[in-house]
């Protein structure tokens, strides 16, 4: 694994993950290991526990990327469920009301880098994780996250 290749997919990785709207868990599997972090909206990085976010230092971003950083050695996935992003509305029959939903997006990753996953092969693979209102999406392509990122920077300027 050389140097180069682990910026361009962590590139990759922080582009997908700021493209995303709201908070977010990121499940990193590699090996036997799974390891869990709550990204912010506002891009910061905590591990994270059964209950939401695990109050955290700075050591957590480095965890993060140590993670990922075995992921890419070893090959694993990641997923990346968007909290709250969307709402489901109920039949009357149920009650009516809104729940509110998650998006979940889905990549391998390997020593070639990180490879999307559409919703249908995330469907396939993980149909029993998805707790509650749930709403299976494409992972977010090198050229999606392109032009979200010159769409960012444009509002930002503008």
């Amino acid at each position: 694994m050389n140097t180069d290749n682990f910026q361009k997919n962590t590139a990759y990785l922080d582009g997908v993950l700021m493209s995303l709207a709201g908070d977010k868990v990121i499940i990193i599997s590699y090996g036997a290991k799974q390891e869990r972090f709550y990204v912010s909206a506002s891009g910061d990085v905590n591990r994270c526990g059964e209950q939401g976010p695990v109050p955290g230092t700075e050591s957590d971003f480095e965890l993060y990327r140590m993670a990922f950083l075995e992921a890419l050695i070893e090959g694993g996935s990641i997923i990346v469920r968007q909290i709250g992003v969307d709402t489901l509305q109920l039949p009357a029959t149920l009650g009516g009301g809104a729940v509110p939903m998650d998006y979940l997006s889905a990549a391998s990753v390997s020593l070639k880098g990180v490879r999307a996953l559409n919703a249908g092969e995330l469907k396939k693979v993980y149909q029993q994780g998805a707790d509650g209102a749930v709403e299976y999406h494409d992972f977010l392509s090198k050229d999606q996250v392109k032009i979200a990122m010159i769409k960012l920077v444009e509002a930002e300027q503008g």
